[in-house]
């Protein structure tokens, strides 16, 4: 007699307990999952600092004698060299290396700072000559904003010829 080979039955419930146990799996999966996705992740950033620009020291305000230049007339400005500076003459910012020539309220490198001439930039002299803080500071006029004025130091400054074309 042939023995009929009977293959093992699985029973129905069986199957329905591995599905139920699967999907059991997956949901502690995903929530473990939402757990650390809602912790808070540090955000690759790139670094960012705050700069304070501070000024540079100057020389503390002291009473000293200040000497006054003569003043040249225009009549003497025609006769003195073409690279002097002197009242009238305009001159252009020279050799501050693009940081700039600091254009004070007064002569003196304790005065307060108007505002900054860049190099290249052009004034038309309008007082001085005065001997202080070991530079000759002469009073600049902008070309063409005559709000713009102050003193500067004569080593920062190219006299700029100017000539007349001939007809």
């Amino acid at each position: 007699m042939d023995q009929q080979r009977t293959r093992p039955k699985i029973h129905p419930l069986s199957i329905v307990a591995a599905i139920v146990f699967a999907l059991l799996l997956i949901g502690v999966a995903y929530l473990i999952f939402l757990e650390q996705a809602g912790r808070a992740q540090p955000v690759q950033t790139t670094p960012q600092y705050q700069v304070t620009l501070l000024p540079a020291p100057t020389e503390t305000a002291t009473l000293s004698p200040t000497s006054v230049l003569a003043t040249p007339t225009l009549a003497d400005v025609s006769i003195l060299p073409p690279d002097v500076v002197a009242v009238g003459r305009y001159i252009k910012v020279v050799g501050t290396q693009g940081l700039g020539l600091r254009m004070r309220a007064e002569a003196g490198t304790s005065s307060e700072v108007n505002f900054l001439a860049l190099d290249e930039e052009a004034f038309r002299i309008i007082g001085g000559p005065v001997a202080k803080d070991g530079y000759t500071w002469w009073q600049c006029e902008a070309l063409l904003d005559k709000t713009r004025t102050g003193w500067a130091a004569e080593n920062y400054m190219q006299v700029l010829e100017l000539s007349t074309p001939q007809p």
